[in-house]
């Protein structure tokens, strides 16, 4: 059976069901999500948008800049690149794969090489930790078992692998995004609506949420020209890909590109007495954002998010303060970005509309790909 990242907008039964579930939820999740509306104008000019970096062969669908100046970029097979599909980009601007060749050759054994990277993050002990989902056509079946794969930054090698037990997954299960905190890793399933919370040391796992409205595409994903359509003219739905956990591990956040953002406590997923009841009830709507091409966290708990449908970088405060910090067209389908530390993000306008992973019939990438670098304002939002 075909396994479809590219899901054509969800037959009349699933939609129904979900905004059915959606609706019964609606008592818990309140007013306060629909309280302060994103604002329309930008506080920065299109001119503090700079550009940082560019390619002509890659398309980048994820920035993590590292404390030593150094940042890797995501290039995954999935979208249509053939190169390797992690790379640092080194203090001196010099590319190179990461964390050395070997792991980025295209091979029929995953043992030693990666095979569809689908998310990165870097936990608090400085440790990476990226996701290989197995999956590198989203149209075909996965060519291998998905894991997690833990790399030393300062050694510049992987040091642990944890399998993704075959029981948490579903026919069709395309694993895309990742957070971790301590010892757990968040991961959700955007191919079969629902998220895995892996146990690394005992590589184990429990999966929570199957097709919860919170974790369900029930709409298409808005670009500036309207909605995405496949090469058949269709248009595309895709479940959560995207999360985030918050510094103090106490809470995550996750969305499908074009839901809403949603906001669960990670002690839910842990307490023996909490009824499934209470636990649907527990997760709750936290903003009507927009299309998204992906979020990211910074060290106080703001979230950062790439707008699609605006070509914009929004911000999310603790305080849930929404903030538009920039707005340019230059932003054609912004995906993950990064924060360096010091003031600083990087996004990559990286085109996925127009490439065959997004259902292009053939690519359409206007070269090169972009790395725009933004001074974030560190004044507080106007009021």
């Amino acid at each position: 059976m075909k396994h479809s990242f590219l899901r054509s907008v969800l037959p009349r039964r699933t939609v129904c069901r979900a905004m059915l579930a959606a609706a019964l939820l609606s008592p818990f999740v309140g007013n306060s999500a629909w309280a302060v509306h994103m604002p329309k104008v930008p506080e920065l000019p299109a001119s503090a948008l700079v550009p940082f970096m560019q390619s002509n062969q890659q398309i980048w669908d994820a920035i993590l800049p590292l404390p030593d100046g150094r940042m890797l970029l995501e290039a995954p097979a999935w979208v249509g690149n053939t190169g390797p599909q992690l790379w640092v980009r080194q203090t001196d601007g010099s590319l190179a794969p990461y964390p050395d060749a070997g792991w980025n050759t295209r091979e029929a054994t995953n043992d030693t090489h990666f095979v569809a990277l689908a998310g990165m993050t870097r936990t608090a002990d400085g440790s990476i930790w990226v996701l290989d989902s197995g999956v590198p056509n989203r149209e075909k079946p996965p060519v291998a078992a998905p894991r997690l794969i833990q790399i030393d930054p300062t050694t510049n090698t992987v040091t642990h692998t944890v399998p993704i037990e075959a029981n948490l997954l579903h026919q069709g299960s395309i694993l895309s995004g990742i957070a971790v905190h301590g010892t757990t890793a968040y991961v959700p399933d955007s191919g079969v609506a629902g998220l895995l919370l892996i146990d690394i040391p005992s590589a184990s796992g429990r999966r929570f949420l199957d097709h919860h409205p919170a974790l369900t595409a029930t709409k298409p994903i808005q670009t500036p020209t309207g909605p995405l359509l496949n090469a058949n003219g269709q248009a595309i739905a895709v479940d959560t890909s995207m999360i985030a956990v918050s510094p103090d591990g106490t809470w995550i956040v996750m969305q499908p590109p074009a839901g809403f953002l949603y906001r669960v406590s990670t002690s839910l997923f842990t307490d023996p007495d909490v009824t499934p009841a209470a636990f649907e009830e527990g997760v709750t709507q936290w903003y009507k954002t927009p299309a998204l091409g992906g979020l990211t966290i910074d060290n106080d708990g703001t979230l950062y998010w790439s707008d699609i449908t605006t070509g914009s970088i929004l911000s999310y405060t603790v305080g849930r303060i929404p903030r538009r910090l920039v707005m340019d067209e230059r932003l054609k389908w912004p995906t993950t970005p990064g924060l360096d530390g010091h003031g600083h993000l990087y996004v990559a306008a990286s085109q996925l509309d127009h490439s065959v992973g997004f259902g292009a019939a053939t690519p359409s990438i206007s070269w090169p790909i972009t790395v725009y670098q933004l001074t974030l304002p560190t004044t507080p939002p106007p009021q």
